[in-house]
């Protein structure tokens, strides 16, 4: 346990080496690279920096300093949470690794991908409501019951907690962010409303966390005195950072669905466009005398 109060040194400065975690990400990288180097189109480079960013992101949080401190301050474990659940899914979605298999793929490869894709498996795990569900049960299921707590004392349960959260946020925003195709993808008017449940669903751990008097997590009680403050003062902290940041963050993403719903919505006007003559009226049909 340490006696330092946390600083951006400190979380950044101290690493913990997670073999496996390392060799999925470089696996990962180096089959979207593969795939980049084989894709028919140029592919484009904000794709290639999007899912970078996302792969980084989870040994951010899983093997610096922000992992150590998740055990000593809640509100330090609420930002590791977030990077998990909503800021490394997202990049690694941007980044449309289905969309780019698609393209590198041979042509059996492709084949099969596709057949999965339209598959009833695909089909169920790729709805909003699906996702939702997931997500919302992720949240509340972990902040509100003893599962925080257990998991802050068992190592096994604590990396199924994370991965609940990766995965529950990777198939909640697969299907809203658009990036990667998806079976009957939801409208824009849609995926906000989406983001905005999730957003209410984030909201209800923050707000126990701001306003109950008593010390939810036990386990954070002797770290906070060691650190100087009290673990009610973190916790509020902790609900104080679920609404910003989280609250940001799903703005953040319904502030993209807007704008490409809008660059859409700007080139199917230009495509109609092209197709009308320069007088605006439509082009007569095939095998009719214009008169």
């Amino acid at each position: 346990m340490s006696a330092r109060p946390p600083t951006l040194a400190r979380l950044l400065g101290s690493w913990t080496l997670d073999p496996v975690l390392l060799a999925v990400c470089l696996l990962a990288m180096g089959l979207y690279l593969w795939g980049v180097a084989r894709s028919r189109r140029r592919w484009p480079v904000r794709r290639l920096a999007s899912f970078t960013g996302g792969l980084l992101l989870l040994p951010l949080a899983l093997m610096s300093g922000i992992d150590e401190y998740a055990y000593e301050l809640l509100s330090i474990h609420v930002v590791e949470h977030l990077l998990l659940m909503l800021a490394a899914p997202a990049l690694i979605l941007w980044g449309a690794p289905v969309r780019l298999a698609l393209g590198a793929a041979p042509p059996a490869g492709k084949r099969a991908l596709a057949t999965l894709l339209h598959g009833r498996l695909a089909g169920l795990l790729t709805r909003p409501a699906f996702g939702f569900a997931l997500f919302a049960l992720a949240v509340l299921g972990t902040h509100l019951t003893g599962i925080y707590e257990a998991a802050l004392r068992n190592q096994t349960i604590h990396g199924l907690e994370h991965a609940a959260y990766f995965w529950s946020g990777m198939l909640f925003l697969l299907p809203l962010l658009g990036a990667d195709p998806v079976p009957r993808p939801p409208g824009a008017i849609a995926r906000f409303s989406w983001l905005m449940a999730a957003m209410v669903v984030m909201s209800v751990p923050a707000d126990v966390f701001l306003f109950d008097p008593h010390v939810l997590y036990p386990f954070y009680v002797a770290p906070a005195r060691v650190l100087h403050t009290t673990a009610l003062a973190d916790q509020r902290a902790a609900g104080m950072i679920m609404i910003v940041v989280g609250g940001l963050a799903m703005g953040a993403l319904a502030m993209v669905i807007a704008v490409g719903a809008m660059l859409a919505e700007e080139r199917r006007q230009r495509r109609r466009d092209a197709y009308l003559p320069a007088d605006g009226r439509k082009p007569a049909a095939r095998g009719r005398a214009s008169v």
